[in-house]
């Protein structure tokens, strides 16, 4: 099947290879070798499961790569390649969408930041897609997952879940779910920001994890997995990405005592990323950065404290108390933060006003 499918996209080519290709767990991605061709392709199902409009995804990775990066610059994207008859994706006789894209040749992706200069390349390659996207139109693009970062939401589930308390979980947790609680307030203020137009909304990746980069040597090559790029704010990609960069821990680390907020990894992503973005962010937006990795990592915590007290039905676990686990370890990285916010906004500051633009 897979061979028919590619006929779609390279109808006179000869496959020489196609096989199971990376580590993500949504869509089923397959790298394609053709024969006396050094290029080579990446195939995909897209999981229509959790990407219920396929076509979004579709129109707004080709919005992206005509209206910005069809140029030649030091880092790139991923390049749909349309089916024989023009079309973006191709639905085959039972209903699976399928994509093609190039591939990005002699590159690498990384899980776990060992070493400052893969900190401050991620930076620098985040914020070269954000100030590159700042060219578009946030209303002409759409969320492929709603309210996938908005705060106000993902409250909503965890106090239906308390509510709900459907495994009877929450006798038990009850001091992790003030933690929580004492919180909300504060980090609200960013959304009211945003409702008010106080903070721009903007095209953003909302999927900046370190494996969303490919790495040729020792410097970022391309930003990947586009699926997610629609309207956001800065500091949803700035955030996402420390909340992983800069924790020195796994995000289900049992043994707390590990997790800590890594500040060279944060300083050096932080000089990466806002050497690119400095030009276009505003004074609102300045003040606040700081609290984008508390803002991003008090999301995730609340996501797995929501999951584990409906009885572990959304994240894949492989012990009883996982999505506790993996709670905690966002719970320990939030007080590590909080412990440290003057420092971090010294940092922003400094990165802001005295790195150069690359």
């Amino acid at each position: 099947m897979l061979h028919e499918i590619i006929k779609v996209f390279l109808p006179y080519q000869y496959v020489t290879d196609v096989r199971p290709f990376g580590s993500g767990h949504i869509n089923s991605t397959y790298k394609v070798e053709l024969k006396g061709e050094d290029s080579c392709y990446i195939l995909q199902k897209i999981n229509t499961d959790v990407f219920k409009d396929p076509k979004n995804i579709a129109e707004a990775h080709f919005k992206l790569q005509n209206a910005v990066f069809n140029t030649t610059q030091s880092l790139t994207i991923a390049k749909l390649i349309p089916t024989a008859t023009r079309l973006k994706l191709h639905t085959d006789t039972e209903g699976g969408i399928w994509r093609m894209t190039s591939f990005i040749s002699n590159s690498y992706s990384i899980d776990v930041v060992t070493e400052d200069w893969q900190a401050f390349e991620a930076g620098n390659a985040f914020g070269w897609f954000a100030k590159n996207c700042n060219k578009l139109n946030p209303k002409e693009f759409k969320e492929s997952i709603k309210d996938f970062h908005r705060l106000s939401f993902r409250l909503s589930e965890l106090k239906q879940a308390i509510a709900n308390d459907k495994v009877g979980r929450i006798s038990a947790i009850k001091d992790v779910v003030k933690f929580y609680e004492d919180r909300e307030e504060e980090l609200n203020e960013i959304e009211k920001l945003v409702d008010e137009e106080k903070i721009p909304l903007r095209v953003v990746h909302n999927d900046t994890k370190i494996n969303n980069l490919l790495f040729r040597y020792k410097k970022a090559a391309a930003v990947i997995d586009l699926d997610t790029v629609g309207p956001g704010i800065l500091y949803y990609d700035y955030g996402d990405a420390l909340r992983t960069v800069a924790n020195t821990a796994e995000e289900d680390e049992i043994d707390l005592s590990k997790v800590h907020f890594n500040f060279d990894a944060f300083t050096a992503f932080t000089n990466g990323y806002m050497g690119q973005v400095k030009t276009i962010i505003t004074d609102v937006e300045e003040k606040l950065f700081y609290q984008a990795p508390i803002l991003m990592t008090y999301l995730m915590g609340i996501r797995f404290l929501s999951d584990y007290l409906n009885g572990d039905t959304y994240y894949k676990t492989i012990y009883a108390n996982h999505n506790l686990a993996r709670s905690l370890v966002q719970k320990t990285l939030i007080e590590s933060m909080e412990n440290n916010k003057e420092e971090m906004k010294e940092i922003i500051s400094q990165a802001i006003n005295k790195i150069p633009v690359h």
